[in-house]
């Protein structure tokens, strides 16, 4: 099987819906011997912040000296994104391999249930597989969504992390909190770990809860572990940083950590990351505070607040739910500075685009509605729509390089403009500046 084979069988499994179950990736996995379980796992899920904590703690066990497996979602560009090795994604070669390999496996269960594997679900395999052939210490496992049914609650991970919990894929987790962090805590395993930076109260007793059950101990930001020191970091022509002290589990300091990634909520996502490493490498005694340093100041997260060109200065971030565009709006008043602030916005289908649009709308000085390639994207018009119902300020292009291209021109040289909404409306940013770049390079060749 080529590459371009690979993708298209994948994409075939692509299918509305969501259809809550284990047996299918269980029934999988068996039938390729159980690849799951030759190798440690840390899983992480949460309403935000989940990506970039799987990165950091990716990061950090590789700093460590651990053969570390990540495994996130969804991807940016290519669906290789979602499976790496100590910082490298799967080749094209390794992927087809991977696939062609599992296939007889994926296709004799779907024979055994009459039911096809969803398009996470065989990734998810993919990922076991290749992990397992790669011969890796440990997986850091990114939750698709919720926990309880998702295809990564096959391993018998130690350390569960669970960010936070907000109201999400309301329609398949549940349209309360409590409802959603129930489904969140389902990765919690017999004996394990789980590190949160959740607050609120009920939640917390959820977790609480859960872990009594199955003998699990919880480790709670602010508690247990906190930001000892933070402040943004901003010197003119380097990029901007934010500076941080964390004390750890069992008051451990890791302390002057210059991390490259902006807004308050990357500092806690770091702490999180901390706290759930040294809960698998201080058992092993592997646990180095100046290699969780190192990788903390070299960590990368795509499409959260990537500077994408400069004069003005364009930035992507991938905020797709209430929670997370307040997280954004504190990170871009507070860390940036600016004479006009302009957001351009795409959001998808499924989520609460009028809370996020009044989030925006409160500090763009001009917001700009249009769509994304993804077929579940809102129509602009309808995105329109909902600004008028709320007497929200807006400008309607449904052409999303206009949409930049005007974005741009009101911004002016020293504005700012911020592209999000959804990781596909970053992807598609991504690559329009991508290309500009490229064009650019070509004409100056010339």
């Amino acid at each position: 099987m080529k590459y371009s084979e690979a993708v298209d069988y994948l994409d075939g499994k692509v299918v509305l819906g969501v259809k809550p179950s284990l047996d299918r990736i269980a029934a999988a996995c068996r039938l390729m011997g159980d690849p799951q379980n030759e190798f440690d796992s840390i899983q992480i899920t949460g309403t935000n912040g989940k990506t970039s904590v799987s990165h950091m703690i990716a990061g950090i066990l590789r700093a460590c000296g651990f053969r570390a497996g990540l495994f996130t979602s969804p991807h940016l560009e290519t669906v290789r994104e979602r499976i790496s090795i100590s910082g490298k994604l799967i080749t094209v070669n390794q992927f087809a391999e991977t696939l062609t390999d599992i296939q007889p496996a994926i296709e004799k269960a779907e024979s055994e249930l009459s039911e096809k594997l969803t398009y996470f679900e065989l990734v998810t395999a993919m990922a076991y597989h290749f992990f397992r052939r790669e011969r890796i210490d440990v997986a850091v496992l990114e939750v698709g969504m919720g926990g309880r049914w998702d295809s990564t609650n096959v391993v018998d991970s130690e350390v569960a992390v669970i960010t936070n919990v907000g109201l999400d894929h309301v329609n398949e987790l549940g349209r309360t909190r409590e409802k959603i962090a129930v489904e969140k805590a389902g990765i919690i395993n017999e004996g394990a770990v789980v590190i949160t930076a959740e607050s609120t109260r009920e939640i917390l007793m959820i977790l609480a809860e859960r872990c009594q059950e199955v003998g699990a101990e919880l480790k709670v930001f602010g508690r247990d572990f906190r930001l000892d020191f933070h402040v943004p970091y901003r010197v003119a022509g380097e990029p901007p940083a934010q500076y941080l002290s964390i004390r750890g589990l069992e008051a451990h300091d890791f302390k002057d950590i210059k991390l490259p990634l902006l807004g308050k909520h990357q500092a806690v996502n770091a702490s999180c990351a901390v706290a759930a490493c040294q809960a698998y490498t201080e058992p092993r005694s592997r646990t180095d505070p100046e290699a969780y340093r190192k990788a903390l100041e070299a960590s990368t997260i795509p499409g959260r607040l990537d500077i994408l060109s400069e004069h003005p200065l364009i930035v992507a971030d991938g905020a797709h739910n209430v929670l997370g565009v307040d997280r954004l709006a504190a990170a871009l008043t507070s860390e940036f500075d600016f004479e006009r602030l302009v957001i351009v916005v795409s959001i998808l289908e499924d989520k609460d685009a009028r809370g996020m649009l009044k989030v925006l709308g409160a500090i763009a000085d001009e917001l700009i509605v249009t769509e994304n390639r993804s077929a579940r994207s809102i129509s602009a018009q309808k995105l329109a729509d909902f600004c008028r119902m709320d007497r929200i300020e807006h400008r309607l292009e449904p052409d999303f390089a206009r949409a930049l291209a005007l974005g741009r021109k009101l911004a002016g040289r020293d504005g700012m403009v911020c592209v999000t909404g959804s990781l596909f409306t970053v992807s598609e940013a991504r690559i329009f500046f991508r290309h500009q770049k490229a064009s650019r390079e070509m004409r100056q060749d010339r």
